[in-house]
């Protein structure tokens, strides 16, 4: 026989002693009272109650529905003005006095919005059009108005820190006019027509193309030479640009040096607006005797050659060479003898740095020491490598790019000391001084073409040969 153990039930105790039982609910017939005794205020407004009731109110609608119009001017009690009431103006008074078209006249015009005036100014670096407006005062609806009316007639992207503009406001406060100045030759306006409308024009000042012919002597670099002949630096952005596949304009510069040119200058009211091209050019000096001219888009040589080769000389423009080619060269960051396969140019930091030849990006991104790095691989086995960028420009992966196209900016990211371009070639995957590789030039001209092109330049090359340049001293 089994005995069952009966198991004392175990008296639960509340999770949390300390806080006692709940407390017994309380003060629900208070709440009770209250709500009957607004039901009651409630019944006595709107039923009890003779003079507030919706049956009273109701009453006194119709009666003053039926009130009868007393005259002109009168209006009914239940009836609300459809306009604001205001103070009498001046064309009221005027009105008054029996004068309406001086009246009419007042009422059109429009509020002044600012002070008669003109307002004249530069744009500033960050300045959109909206931004530039609402600076000088203009209000948002104005500052559009001046927008939707240049629309088709300003490409917005064409505004430029250091451009100068004017705003001028009428009699009434309205802008009259926004005249912006794009350049020597451009300028836009908003300008408000009789209608009353702002009205946007373009202008283009008329220029005249003059052939220039330029030459001088080097004592110390082409920069001060160029300028020294009373011609703009911009000059010698040309001038280093039709050569920059033949010279390498920090190495191969030297004191007696001698340059003519032939470029096409436009002027506006005997001021220079911009260099178009040079036609001719020629360079002669320790490093050579190099020609080049214009034909059909295109530099040639005396001979029909082509000016254009597979590699320019330095990848950069008016720097100073900082460190050249040595296999043997003591690092300056890691203190060790370390390899420099390649050449450096300081350089500022933001200088602009071109594609040494045309050719399809590999990679564009940070790799270690060499900071910020661009390759490139081009024909005939060239890769070039681009180093210690401060940023790329708007170039991608797989992107085939044209010479002399930006590809980035110098800085000193990675093992760096200073600002500088760390530019390398590579020929068949083994690095080679940039300076001894041997270029190979573009397509030529030939047949028909090469004889047209023979009997065009034989007039430039006389204009060449007459442009004087100070002897060397003896």
């Amino acid at each position: 026989m089994v005995t069952r153990r009966r198991t004392a039930r175990k008296k639960r105790t509340p999770a949390y002693p300390a806080l006692g039982a709940a407390p017994a609910r309380r003060g629900g017939g208070l709440v009770l009272l209250v709500l009957g005794a607004l039901v009651v205020v409630n019944l006595y407004v709107f039923v009890w109650n003779k003079k507030t009731s919706v049956s009273a109110i109701k009453r006194e609608a119709e009666a003053a529905s039926r009130t009868p119009d007393k005259g002109p001017g009168t209006m009914p009690a239940a009836q609300l003005p459809s306009q604001p009431l205001v103070a009498p103006a001046v064309g009221t008074a005027a009105a008054a006095s029996g004068n309406p078209a001086a009246a009419a006249a007042i009422a059109a015009a429009p509020a002044p919005v600012g002070p008669p005036g003109t307002i004249e100014g530069k744009v500033a670096k960050s300045d959109t059009l909206g931004k530039l407006l609402k600076r000088s005062g203009l209000t948002g609806p104005e500052a559009d108005e001046v927008i939707r009316s240049l629309s088709g007639v300003l490409d917005f992207k064409t505004i430029r820190a250091g451009q100068g503009f004017r705003i001028e406001r009428g009699p009434d406060g309205r802008v009259k006019l926004f005249e912006l100045v794009l350049s020597k030759v451009q300028t836009v306006r908003a300008e408000r027509s009789a209608s009353g409308e702002l009205v946007g024009t373009a202008t283009n000042a008329e220029t005249r193309i003059e052939l220039k012919a330029i030459g001088g002597r080097i004592d110390s670099s082409l920069y001060a030479a160029i300028k020294d002949a009373g011609e703009s630096a911009a000059l010698v952005d040309f001038f280093v640009d039709v050569f920059a596949y033949d010279l390498d304009f920090y190495n191969d510069t030297f004191d007696g040096d001698s340059f003519r040119v032939l470029v096409e200058k436009e002027m506006k009211d005997g001021e220079l607006v911009r260099y178009k091209k040079i036609v001719a050019a020629e360079y002669r000096g320790k490093v050579g005797t190099f020609h080049t001219f214009w034909w059909n888009g295109k530099y040639y040589d005396g001979s029909g050659e082509s000016s254009e080769k597979s590699l320019l000389k330095t990848p950069l423009k008016f720097t100073r060479v900082s460190s050249g080619f040595d296999r043997k060269r003591m690092h300056p960051v890691m203190h060790t003898v370390r390899a420099h396969l390649g050449v450096d140019y300081a350089a500022p930091v933001g200088t602009p740095v071109w594609a040494a030849a045309s050719g399809v990006v590999t990679h564009k991104g940070p790799a270690g020491g060499a900071g910020n790095l661009v390759l490139i691989r081009h024909d005939s086995g060239i890769e070039t490598a681009y180093m210690h960028l401060s940023k790329f420009a708007d170039i991608r992966v797989g992107q085939r790019i044209a010479a002399k196209t930006v590809i980035g900016y110098v800085g000193s990211t990675g093992l760096s000391t200073g600002p500088h371009l760390h530019f390398g070639v590579k020929k068949n995957g083994a690095y080679i001084d940039p300076t001894k590789l041997a270029p190979i030039r573009g397509k030529g001209l030939s047949g028909s073409d090469l004889a047209a092109f023979k009997g065009e330049i034989g007039k430039l090359q006389s204009l060449l040969g007459a442009i004087m340049v100070t002897p060397m001293p003896t």
